[in-house]
């Protein structure tokens, strides 16, 4: 099984923006994450390709990895 830095790497995502647009395009379109972000909508349709290209098990490893730092990081706050 891949590691969450090997399906970054993978897909040439930052775990910073990966982290920011798992949370932002649960609640927000494309364009309101691109500028929540402050990002371009190439960047956010980027990484809304790169989830689609990975596998289940890839998504819901980053996903989960990425959402539980920051729920410790908001439980640390």
């Amino acid at each position: 099984m891949k590691s969450t830095e090997q399906i970054l790497s993978t897909y040439s995502m930052t775990r910073e923006t990966a982290a920011k647009y798992v949370d932002a395009i649960t609640r927000s379109n494309q364009t309101q994450t691109a500028e929540e972000l402050n990002v371009s909508r190439d960047t956010i349709n980027r990484y809304k390709n790169a989830f689609q290209e990975m596998n289940a098990q890839e998504r819901l490893l980053l996903i989960s990895t990425l959402t539980q730092e920051k729920l410790l990081d908001q439980a640390t706050e």
